[in-house]
């Protein structure tokens, strides 16, 4: 293999991948990771192990975004390597494969992915989910009109077909006792409200609502604009916040795949299909779901009923510090209800880099975090962080206001919280141009409140 010339922000994003490659089949083979050290040396991509530990932070839409910024020819020499890589140990997998056919449809500029935090109602790998936003398109109608063409190829590529009408018209030929005396048994606790109302939703639920209630809502997915599209589950990989030493914590993330389809459904599949059997290398089980007029509990069927059930909806939130009290809080408080509150655990020196990040966004650019500011405008930054962090902070004092561990500790806290429909918009973001740098948030002064004595 040629050395692989890439900057720095592309060797991480590369070693993101690559560490979702390995993982893919669960078994970290003795000749993946002979290759995987060819690749990380020098005589390969060049990778270090502050570049791997950076890695492990970032997520695989993130990495595959940045990836796709590299020219044409640099682009084809990464697909080189993930190809090599996942033939290594002699097979390409499935888990394997569907990581390169979605690669490969980013950077061709086909599709798009996602990475959002695992939040208890999971959609099984190899699920190919038809949305749209807007009910009764002519993309709809193709499928309706083509639904067992298009699941036969899907299925015995491996994969299993969504089409949310086809999953609604299972449960509403249910016997509507039967199906209430089944939730209630899921779900004990559950008033007779709420077991109508979970039920007729099941009954009743359209794309465009499973889009927007379900996928947008509660899983976090921004799809809420979405065309016509097949939205693939593509795999499942741990993003590590590392707050110092050995002190590390993983947030499993769900990875999708948005495919296009354009005016040819079908055949938009059998491309589809296509492809990814190129990528495949070993033998592939079609899956079957049987459907016996029951109350169906596996596959697609148990990731809708779970969504619906259990996922807990979004909202939109407003960010508060409470610094009115030597003990400060933090916490995101609902736009359309400030009783309903979520709480924002942080250690005192995050809560005044935070507040700092957030007061600073809001007058400006944000918090200037350069390498070398000016002694005179450092030390101004550096009384305002301790007229904070002395207060909440049993009068303690610090040097330094900068810490990218204290950061990354902020967003793994923003990012652990489930329910937060606008959390992107509150986690600090490193924004760098040619002599600046600045930590700042999205959010605008009406979704910030900051409470001083």
């Amino acid at each position: 293999m040629e050395r692989l010339r890439l900057d720095r922000v592309y060797k991480v994003a590369l070693s993101r991948i690559i560490t979702d490659l390995i993982e893919a089949d669960f078994i970290v083979e003795d000749a993946e990771m002979r290759f995987f050290e060819h690749v990380i040396s020098k005589d390969g991509a060049g990778i270090t192990t502050s570049m791997l530990v950076d890695a492990k932070k970032m997520d695989f839409a993130k990495a595959v975004s940045l990836l796709a910024e590299l020219g044409e020819e640099e682009r084809r020499e990464v697909m080189d390597v993930l190809r090599r890589l996942s033939m290594s140990d002699g097979t390409c997998v499935p888990l394997e494969a569907i990581q390169m056919f979605a690669i490969e449809q980013v950077f061709d500029r086909r599709a798009r992915l996602f990475s959002v935090p695992g939040k208890g109602a999971e959609v099984a790998n190899m699920s190919v989910i038809f949305i749209e936003n807007n009910d009764g398109t002519e993309a709809s109608e193709q499928i309706r009109r083509n639904i067992g063409a298009i699941t036969d190829e899907l299925r015995l590529a491996g994969f299993e077909f969504v089409y949310i009408p086809s999953v609604v018209d299972d449960f509403r030929q249910l016997d509507g006792e039967y199906m209430r005396k089944v939730v209630r048994y899921m779900i004990p606790s559950a008033s007779e409200e709420r077991v109508a109302s979970i039920c007729d939703n099941l009954c009743s639920l359209t794309t465009s609502r499973f889009c927007r209630d379900l996928l947008y809502e509660k899983l976090g997915l921004k799809l809420i604009d979405a065309e016509p599209s097949l939205l693939i589950k593509t795999n499942e990989s741990d993003v590590i916040e590392q707050f110092g030493g050995d002190d590390a914590e993983r947030i499993r993330f769900s990875n999708f795949l948005q495919l296009y389809i354009g005016d040819d459904v079908l055949g938009c599949v059998r491309g589809l299909v296509d492809a990814y059997r190129r990528m495949v290398s070993c033998p592939i089980a079609p899956v079957v779901r049987p459907n016996n007029g029951k109350f169906i509990y596996y596959g697609f069927h148990r990731s809708l009923f779970d969504l619906i059930a259990y996922g807990k909806e979004k909202k939109v939130y407003r960010l508060v510090f409470d610094l009115s009290k030597r003990v400060a809080a933090v916490y995101f408080e609902a736009t359309d209800d400030c009783s309903d509150r979520l709480v924002l655990r942080l250690y005192p020196q995050e809560i005044a880099l935070y507040v700092m990040i957030a007061m600073k966004s809001m007058s400006g650019q944000g918090l200037d975090w350069r390498e070398n500011i000016p002694p005179e405008e450092k030390k101004a930054l550096l009384a305002d962080y301790n007229r904070i962090y002395g207060f909440i902070g049993k009068g303690k004092v610090a040097r330094e206001f900068k810490d990218r561990i204290q950061v990354n500790h902020i967003k793994n806290a923003v990012r652990a919280l489930q329910g937060v429909a606008n959390s992107e918009m509150f986690i600090p973001e490193n924004q760098r141009t040619v002599g600046t740098s600045f930590y700042k948030i999205r959010a605008t002064a009406d979704f910030v409140r900051i409470i001083e004595g």
